[in-house]
């Protein structure tokens, strides 16, 4: 039982770990760079996107077996009781899933927007692909306060 609750922990951590960095590395390093030299219509930048999308859906459904069982396995888990702080954190982390799953529907519909207005007027692409941008930092923030929950949940 050890084994498997140790492999459950590092696949989740490897599915954050792709998930939350490579969100962060588009929005820190990727966007400011292609928007310093003007190249946001670049087919190369879109396939960038485009080949990212499949890594999100697969970290999703690695995160989302990977915390049931976690959540199943774990002594303190009690089913629908929220009386606890641990209990409380992990409905929040739920709660961010939940979200995330959203957002990461989300931004396929947009992507999808974004290659189709790539032949279309500038101010349709821009708007679009800044659409695209924002839903990149909302997952960046749901990354963010699931990790602090998750610390916190480790210390209560």
């Amino acid at each position: 039982m050890d084994f498997v609750l140790w492999v459950c922990r590092v696949m989740h951590v490897i599915s954050v770990v792709v998930w939350l960095g490579g969100l962060i590395f588009i929005n820190a390093m990727m966007t400011p760079v292609v928007e310093y030299h003007q190249a946001t219509r670049s087919a190369v930048v879109l396939g960038v996107y485009k080949r990212f999308l499949p890594f999100i859906w697969s970290s999703l459904w690695s995160l989302a077996i990977t915390g049931i069982l976690l959540m199943v396995l774990s002594p303190r888990f009690i089913w629908f009781e929220y009386s606890t702080a641990w209990s409380q954190l992990l409905l929040v982390k739920q709660i961010i899933f939940v979200l995330w799953l959203f957002v990461s529907w989300q931004t396929k519909q947009v992507y999808a927007k974004v290659e189709q207005s790539m032949d279309g007027g500038h101010e349709e692409f821009e708007g679009w692909r800044l659409a695209l941008m924002r839903l990149v930092r909302r997952g960046i923030v749901l990354g963010i306060v699931s990790m602090l929950c998750a610390a916190g949940m480790m210390v209560v």
